[in-house]
């Protein structure tokens, strides 16, 4: 840290909204609509800010409820807003359970960055969403560097009352011994810091954390010197991926303009871990031990077991370079992703992208709709990827590929820096056993659609969702894509075959592959579709379809989608086997939301091939016109009974429920809702026959119904 040089950095925008193409429609990733996060400490009292992106309009709210803080935000697509929370969330009494948990809500996802600014010493992370928080942590920090200041630390929230968390410090800290487990008890919204300015040097590395609930985890230190010795130093924080995301396979690329290299730490996960750098084996680590390492040249980090990896930008007195210390986790390439928008951060002279794309979507894959020239790759080994190191202005930038890749957004000026992955996925593949790729042979007329699915498992035989499996085409229709695992753990790959032949499939996720084989034959279409059609009444959408002529149809399956969800079946209709006669058929999609769907149909022979048709426009239910409560059904009820409601813009909705002497005996809605058309259940098992009045409050508008429950 060299104050004397160091530009002040008053204004700190990051925007990574990964941007999947699609194809990958249940990835877990850093978007989400809820999150608890939490600052670490600096050297003195900081601004600490939370930056919110998304990509589509929204609004939620930021809460501190430790601190009676609670403020609305609103976000535009593609655009950032910036909440600016009190300085306390920042401070932190050692070793302690405090109540400085920040809680961030929106009715749409959304990604979330906290600021941790200090003149000279300043850091930033990406918030994890709650709903991709694990159990089990290791910390990977940096050693201090002196008693004075710099002391090495984590952080935990608490995202559940009552959770019961398990810490075995690396280092002895305070009364806390080396290797001795002790527990804190910890509620929603809580969080907890441990520092450590011990004798030099001193490393919180290595201290695993585990839980009965959910938790988050942050890690890094108030200021450190990278490597040892070297100044000057910064401040480091980043929010840890739980250990069942970790991986075992990385492609490295280092950072531009740095003449002596980066620093990199590579921490096991389990005992006996063996790691290769660059094809070259490394001494054998155990669980919580890392292996560091400076690297100068593009290369490759491979694993038997899961790793955890992070690269370090080097104080300047070590490269030769402008810019102090960053921490930056890098994601193994099965968490890539296929497209990313990413923002620069205002102070800095210079800033860089990083990007390791696969070979195939070299010379294709864009930089703000522009082809990245082959000429600023370079292959990475037999590895089957390339890297480059583009030099990018001021502002924000969209990369886009057909097939996943990494980015990585850093910058650098006089003795300072910062650096962030791009974006990533949040899959448990860490947790993964085996891929089971199906059907294993298949026959279907050459300009149909043709799919497989990939079922992945842990080692219990439990779906594992969000997993993406690459698949690989070789033979007649030679290509690639990929697809991320649904609830049931299937990722499901189609595409069409426009040649006669075979196809030899291969699907592949981290160190498992799985092949099958396709047939493409010139017969005629099982069954020929002469229309497929839809009509929208209210929420209600009518679906037709008529066929020319059918040969072995056992029936359809109707299947729809929006944009940021996977194909869900909705119900099967029967088909009429084999006839030359022209057949209509028909399906109602009821009670439908405000939004946009897609629809298909999956025709299915009685020996079990099928083919998809789909719709050939998108059906948009559009927002009501204005707010209405409808009278609930049935009525009288007995002991369950729907109410459905109506909001023509966003907003903060009540929904209560009195008895018929005006007493409130229940709250079936209580905060945020989208614009668009819902509906609650009121269940009666507790209460006494009767009349009950409901009310709804919304936005300018308040209206009461009667029921009447009858036991």
């Amino acid at each position: 840290m060299n104050t004397s040089n160091k530009l002040l950095k008053l204004v700190f925008i990051l925007l990574f909204s990964l941007m999947a193409m699609g194809i990958s429609r249940a990835a877990l990733d850093s978007k989400g609509t809820d999150f608890w996060l939490m600052f670490d400490e600096n050297l003195q009292l900081p601004v600490s800010t939370l930056f919110i992106t998304s990509d589509v309009n929204t609004s939620g709210m930021v809460e501190v409820p430790g601190l009676a803080f609670s403020v609305p935000f609103n976000v535009t697509a593609n655009t950032v807003t910036s909440v600016v929370l009190p300085s306390a969330v920042a401070v932190h009494a050692n070793d302690a359970v405090e109540d400085l948990g920040i809680h961030v809500t929106s009715l749409q996802e959304v990604t979330v960055y906290g600021l941790n600014y200090r003149p000279f010493s300043t850091d930033a992370y990406l918030g994890l969403p709650t709903d991709i928080l694990g159990t089990d942590y290791i910390v990977l920090a940096y050693q201090n560097h002196t008693t004075v200041f710099g002391d090495v630390e984590f952080g935990i929230v608490a995202t559940q009352d009552n959770t019961t968390v398990t810490i075995t410090p690396s280092v002895t800290t305070g009364p806390r011994i080396a290797g001795v487990p002790y527990n804190i008890v910890m509620n929603q919204g809580q969080t907890y810091e441990l520092r450590n300015g011990g004798p030099t040097p001193t490393d919180l590395t290595g201290t695993t954390i585990t839980s009965d609930k959910p938790i988050g985890v942050t890690s890094g230190s108030e200021c450190a010197n990278i490597p040892t010795g070297y100044t000057f130093c910064d401040h480091l924080c980043e929010m840890l991926p739980p250990t069942s995301t970790w991986g075992k396979n990385f492609v490295t690329v280092p950072l531009a303009s740095r003449i002596n290299g980066d620093t990199w730490r590579i921490m096991a996960n389990q005992n006996s871990t063996n790691v290769s750098i660059g094809g070259v084996p490394q001494a054998p680590i155990n669980a919580g031990e890392y292996i560091e390492v400076v690297l100068t040249t593009q290369t490759t980090i491979n694993s038997d077991k899961p790793v955890l990896v992070c690269q370090y930008a080097n104080g300047s007195q070590f490269s030769g370079n402008p810019g102090d210390p960053f921490m930056m986790v890098i994601p193994p390439y099965e968490q890539y992703l296929a497209g990313y928008t990413l923002t620069t951060v205002s102070g800095y002279t210079v800033h860089y992208i990083n990007i390791v794309a696969p070979n195939s979507v070299v010379g294709t894959l864009t930089l703000d709709g522009v082809p990245v020239p082959i000429v600023e790759y370079t292959p990475i080994g037999a590895t089957g990827f390339s890297g480059a190191q583009l030099p990018i202005d001021t502002g924000s930038h969209t990369l886009a590929a057909t097939l996943p890749f990494g980015a990585f957004q850093y910058g650098f000026t006089t003795n300072d820096s910062y650096g962030y992955p791009g974006g990533l996925s949040l899959a448990p593949i860490a947790t993964v056993s085996s891929l089971d790729v199906t059907p294993e042979n298949a026959s279907n007329p050459i300009n149909t659609q043709h799919c497989v699915e990939g079922l992945v498992l842990d080692n219990f035989g439990t779906p594992v969702v969000g997993v993406r499996v690459d698949y690989l085409r070789l033979g007649a229709n030679p290509g690639a894509g990929f697809a991320n695992t649904n609830a049931s753990g299937i990722a499901e790959y189609c595409y069409t075959g426009t040649n006669a032949g075979v196809d030899t499939i291969i699907g592949s996720t981290g160190n498992l592959s799985d092949t099958v084989f396709k047939t493409w034959t010139d017969d005629p279409l099982p069954v020929e579709l002469a229309s497929f059609s839809s009509e929208i009444n209210g929420t209600e959408v009518t679906l037709n379809w008529t066929t020319s002529s059918e040969t072995n149809n056992s029936g359809f399956d109707i299947e729809r989608s929006t944009a940021n969800t996977e194909w869900t079946k909705l119900s099967n209709v029967t088909g009429n086997g084999t006839t030359t006669e022209p057949v209509s058929y028909s399906y109602v999609d009821k009670k439908l939301n405000s939004g946009t769907y897609n629809y298909r149909l999956k025709q299915i022979d009685y020996n079990g091939n099928f083919e998809y048709f789909n719709l050939s426009n998108e059906v948009v239910i559009e927002i009501p016109a204005e707010f209405t409560l409808s009278q609930n059904y049935p009525n009288p009820f007995n002991p369950v009974t729907k109410i459905d409601f109506r909001l023509p813009v966003d907003g903060k909705v009540k929904l209560s429920v009195y008895d018929i002497s005006g007493k409130l005996v229940s709250v079936l809605a209580n905060g945020f809702k989208t614009a668009g058309y819902h509906s609650v259940e009121f269940n009666g098992t507790n209460y006494s026959s009767g009349i009950y009045f409901y009310r709804l409050e919304a936005e300018k508008f308040s209206k009461v119904l009667k029921m009447t429950l009858i036991k």
